[in-house]
């Protein structure tokens, strides 16, 4: 097995909540199976996180969400949370985003217009939404360490064999 194999098996046992779900109660939220295809065809991050948080807001109805990386300074998060109870929002929801290694990728904040707490169908969706957000930054943070290390090399991987030239 490749190493990249075997990251997708860790990766996919570790960050999907529901292995062995083959009834409908987990299905997939809408737009869930598109935002994955464009996780897996390398579109922008900003792109992806832009459409999880349309789809949960839609979904839940009366709450707008956003994603917040974690390299991001902490007062960012807390000016976010400032500035939206300000103008009339609740915190409906702030749930971490992990890596498979537990790091914190990141955090999805709901703010909604109306006092309360996610029921529990809600909150398995913010769970689900997190799981997907999580895969996107993940990607994104493997990508750029590919970046990063082929600079460094001179664009040359380690360990890559170059192929012998075509002979006709």
């Amino acid at each position: 097995m490749t190493e990249r194999e075997a990251r997708t098996k860790r990766a996919l046992g570790k960050l999907w909540p529901y292995p062995n779900c083959t009834d409908n109660q987990h299905s997939q939220f809408d737009g869930e199976r598109r935002i994955l295809e464009l996780i897996s065809l390398g579109a922008p991050l900003a792109g992806i996180l832009n459409q999880l948080c349309i789809a949960i807001d839609v979904q839940i109805g009366d709450v707008i969400s956003l994603v917040s990386l974690a390299n991001e300074e902490e007062n960012h998060v807390c000016s976010v949370t400032q500035r939206a109870v300000e103008v009339g929002l609740d915190v409906f929801s702030s749930t971490g985003i992990l890596a498979v290694d537990q790091t914190l990728l990141g955090t999805l904040e709901i703010y909604g217009c109306e006092p309360r707490r996610p029921t529990a169908s809600e909150y398995e969706l913010i769970e689900r939404v997190s799981h997907v957000a999580a895969i996107a930054l993940q990607r994104h943070a493997d990508e750029q360490d590919i970046e990063r290390a082929l600079r460094r090399t001179g664009g040359r991987i380690a360990g890559a064999h170059e192929l012998p030239p075509l002979v006709n």
